[in-house]
């Protein structure tokens, strides 16, 4: 039970308790204990749900896992759990090439081991967002992507659409996201932060 639930049961019993010492009957003070009363069963009812949805979050990340075993570059790819979400970060070394927007063979085997899970818990939907780092499109491809923003979203859209197209799952279960250059994970002054911060990752989150 959270806090605020502990608070105003306790606060119910403490109401309840001063009203059976005064011999008290009032409706009014009858009413505000059903209305309290009334509050706390729906506080405790969003709580369970809220329970639910964790203990399937943990599902979902366990069986990823558990797909993502025998994928290649395995250092590649880190599975999170954060309130009634999972992540999937999946960095350059299976992503792209350079301002390229072209699924890599390298990514295949863990787009495969993420539509299984998909699969398997059908009332999860999925946010594909592509992240980039804060140098600026190469020059040739500029016409194409203007900026990081565009590449970013031009990432995430082949990720869903080599998932939808080629894994047939539900184009109606995705959304794709760009974050351009924002949120970087890592110092964009050096190379090694620039890799991290290339990146495609998967939020996969239970449907209202």
């Amino acid at each position: 039970m959270n806090k605020r639930v502990a608070r105003n049961v306790a606060l119910l019993g403490l109401l309840i308790a001063v009203f059976a010492m005064a011999g008290c009957s009032c409706k009014e003070y009858e009413e505000q204990i059903m209305q309290l009363d009334a509050q706390i069963a729906e506080m405790q009812k969003d709580l369970a749900d809220k329970d639910s949805v964790i203990g399937e979050r943990e599902q979902v990340a366990e069986d990823l896992r558990n797909n993502l075993k025998d994928c290649q570059g395995e250092n590649a790819i880190l599975v999170e759990e954060s309130e009634e979400v999972v992540m999937i970060t999946v960095n350059e070394d299976l992503g792209f090439n350079a301002s390229q927007v072209i699924v890599l063979d390298t990514m295949v085997p863990t787009l495969e081991a993420i539509a299984r899970t998909v699969r398997d818990h059908p009332n999860w939907d999925v946010f594909v967002e592509g992240f980039t780092d804060s140098r600026k499109v190469l020059e040739e491809y500029q016409e194409q992507y203007p900026s990081n923003w565009e590449l970013g979203a031009f990432r995430s859209c082949a990720v869903v659409r080599y998932m939808t197209n080629n894994l047939d799952l539900s184009a109606d279960r995705f959304a794709a996201v760009s974050y351009g250059p924002n949120r970087p994970v890592a110092d964009n002054d050096t190379p090694e932060g620039r890799a991290q911060n290339r990146r495609v990752r998967f939020t996969l989150h239970k449907t209202q």
